[in-house]
This record gives structure tokens, C-alpha cells and sequence, in this order.
């Protein structure tokens, strides 16, 4: 029995160009009959068309496709299925990652504008952070520049973080930041990205000034007032400031109109 490509085209739901596609990858081969040279296909060709669509549709490129749909080796074909489930249960284990950050951060900004104007003593978990820009200008050295795409490769789970100066601050008022991308270390573990991560800076668990901050602006016009707060808590428990303030910007929005930035502020202290 012959099938005109019209109307496997119909039947399968895959244009005629998508079925050229497979032939020229191989899967299938058309027969010419009539004077325009119409395309028929038999019942073979239709069946390695669902296969190889089948294929397909598990994440196999148009020639892993072809190779299995041709091959005579079930074992083969055995092995390849064995490696694609390898290669899906990883990407299925990183989505539920990427799903439970983005519930993550989305809780954040939900509860966002109830903690503004909090401030408190409370453990900063472990990060990484890995800097790259002084004020406006780049610090990264070139032979840095594949390490800081390996970091951003593992979005979403890197975020902005700023590292300020806190003595140029109480000395000037002055905000100076030096921009970084942060990895929460717990995340780099599910990642199993630790080596790329402990390339950067490590900040250990420690217990810190935090407050969640609402900040606008458009840099380096950013008044240091913000950092009051964290100022006016120190003073006020009589706790000794023990490093720089860093933060963690899970939210940023109207850039055209100067920019709005939700931040964790974190501002380490001496134990008591």
C-alpha cells in the first residue's frame, strides 16, 4: 500500500517538511511515481516515522534517532535508552531545584513588604560569592572570565550580591560597593558544583545584623542612608561589627525608571 506525504502528513500531525527532514536524516524513504514525481511512503515508513518521533520526543537528536530506528542490534538500542533515563533523571532532579528556588525567592517578595523596617540578630547561612565589578569598573581578570560563565551557568541559583564598606561608610557616609554573584553553599552541594563555587570567596555561617531593604535609585547615585539601620541596631545592643555588610538582591525591577531593589542586608558582629 502507498501513502501520499499529504496524507501522512495529515495523519501523523507532522508537516511535509518535517517529513522531508527525517528522510534526508535517513529514517524514512520515498518512492516517486507520476509525472510531477509525487513522494509515496509504505507502512515501514510509517512506522519509523512514530518511532523515530517517539525517539524524538524523549530527547534524542534526529541522527540518535536515526541510528536507533536503523540499527539491528537491540542491545544498542538498550543502552542508548539506558543513558538518555541517566541523562532525564538529572535534569528532572535540577528542575525540582529550579522549582523550589523560584517558590523561594517568590515567598521572599511576597513577604518582602512586611519585613521591611525589621531589623534584627539572626545566623547568616553559609555562601560563596564571587566578585567582579568595583563601582563601574570591571576587576575580573581575564583568565577569570570562564569561571565567572560557569557560576552564571548555574542560574537560577546565583544571585546579585553587593559587598560594601562599612568603615569608608562610617567615616564618609559614603555607599562603596563591590559586585559580586552569591551561591548559598547548601545549593552548591545539590549542585554538586563545590569546586567551581570555592574558586570565589567563602563566607561561613555567622551571626549577623539582618534586615530586608526596599532601596531606590539609579547607581552610583544611591545615597549610604539605607545602611543606618544596621548602624543605629549595632549602636543601640552594643554589638561590635566584625567585617563588611554584603547582601542579597532577590529582586529588581524599574530600571528605566531609576531602579527598585529588594535586598537582605547582612552586616556581621563580633559573639558575644
Amino acid at each position: 500500500m502507498k501513502y501520499h506525504i499529504g496524507l501522512i502528513s495529515k495523519l501523523l500531525g507532522l508537516s511535509a517538511g518535517g517529513i522531508r527532514l527525517y528522510e534526508r536524516g535517513g529514517i524514512v524513504r520515498s518512492q516517486r511515481e507520476g509525472d510531477g514525481g509525487y513522494r509515496f511512503y509504505e507502512r515501514p515508513d510509517i512506522v519509523s516515522l512514530m518511532l523515530a518521533m517517539s525517539y524524538r520526543g524523549c530527547g534524542f537528536t534526529l541522527g540518535e534517532a536515526e541510528a536507533l530506528v536503523n540499527t539491528d542490534d537491540p542491545d544498542f538500542v538498550a543502552e542508548s535508552l539506558r543513558r538518555r533515563e541517566e541523562k532525564l533523571e538529572a535534569e528532572i532532579r535540577r528542575k525540582k531545584l529550579i522549582l523550589e528556588r523560584m517558590r523561594e525567592n517568590r515567598r521572599m517578595i511576597e513577604n518582602a513588604p512586611s519585613e521591611f523596617g525589621r531589623v534584627e540578630l539572626r545566623e547568616r547561612p553559609a555562601f560563596y560569592r564571587l566578585e567582579f565589578m568595583r563601582g563601574g569598573e570591571l576587576i575580573l581578570r581575564p583568565e577569570d572570565y570562564s569561571l565567572f560563565r560557569k557560576w552564571r551557568e548555574l542560574s537560577p541559583f546565583v544571585f546579585p550580591s553587593l559587598r560594601g564598606n562599612w568603615e569608608k561608610f562610617l567615616r564618609e557616609g559614603l555607599d562603596e560597593n563591590v559586585a559580586g554573584l552569591g551561591l548559598m553553599e547548601s545549593d552548591a552541594k545539590l549542585l554538586g558544583a563545590e569546586r567551581i563555587a570555592g574558586r570565589g570567596i567563602y563566607y561561613p555561617p555567622c551571626p549577623c545584623i539582618r534586615a530586608v531593604m526596599r532601596i531606590e535609585g539609579r547607581f552610583p547615585l544611591i545615597s549610604a542612608s539605607y545602611l543606618e539601620p544596621l548602624k543605629e541596631y549595632a549602636e543601640r545592643e552594643k554589638l561590635t561589627v566584625a567585617g563588611d555588610p554584603v547582601s542579597h538582591t532577590f529582586l529588581s525591577i524599574n530600571r528605566n525608571g531609576g531602579g527598585i531593589r529588594y535586598r537582605v542586608m547582612w552586616l556581621p558582629v563580633a559573639e558575644a
